[in-house]
């Protein structure tokens, strides 16, 4: 089922939002982007996609020895990241490509982990993204994604996060999607979700591929 979300509107907007991305969102959002790297497999040499890399908001928080795929659909974020990634002597290795969340072009099973932050609400398909997430990751990898995720039917915040989705959705996500519901889907296995940002908003995602 896809969304309202419009892919081409998305691309032009965060392509606008990307010099000051990290001065706005990142105050709102980076608490959950840094909290997420502390559920990350610290072992070396691992191949680690991250799916909405943006300006590079995440790169130095990479263990040292990773080899690090970034993606994103904005080419003004991936020029940002660049340079981002050409200043960081962290250790890891970094890969900068401009690339459509819903259709990647790995081969199955390449990773060791798939790292999503604030991307599954802002794609028209988000079904389609975490079925490109569940077939790149390898058996038993890591999935964690971060976003916020509609609250439980009935419940009367996800009434008015349903009345806020039309609103939202004019500034890069929506409010009325169940990610976890999505991931569960198709056929990622749903360990653990935790609570992060201000007044706990969004949620840290954690996940396999069995």
């Amino acid at each position: 089922m896809k969304s309202r979300v419009n892919p081409h509107y998305m691309e032009k907007l965060y392509s606008f939002y990307s010099p000051f991305y990290d001065y706005v969102f990142g105050k709102l959002l980076g608490p959950g982007r840094r909290q997420a790297f502390k559920y990350l497999n610290r072992r070396p040499y691992q191949k680690v996609l991250e799916i909405g890399v943006g300006p590079g908001s995440t790169l130095e928080f990479y263990p040292p020895q990773t080899a690090v795929i970034g993606i994103d659909i904005s080419a003004s974020m991936i020029d940002k990241a660049r340079k981002k990634a050409a200043q960081l002597n962290s250790g890891s290795h970094f890969d900068l490509q401009v690339m459509d969340a819903c259709q990647l072009e790995f081969p199955d099973n390449q990773f060791d982990a798939v790292m999503a932050a604030y991307v599954i609400t802002t794609v028209q398909d988000p079904h389609q993204v975490c079925r490109e997430i569940l077939r790149v990751v390898k058996p038993g990898g890591q999935i964690i994604a971060v976003n916020h995720s509609r609250s439980q039917n009935g419940n009367f915040w996800g009434r008015i996060e349903d009345l806020l989705a039309p609103v939202c959705v004019r500034i890069g996500f929506t409010t009325d999607l169940d990610v976890i519901q999505v991931m569960k889907h198709v056929g990622i296995t749903v360990q653990q979700a935790v609570a992060c940002n201000l007044l706990n908003t969004g949620k840290i995602i954690m996940g396999t591929k069995r």
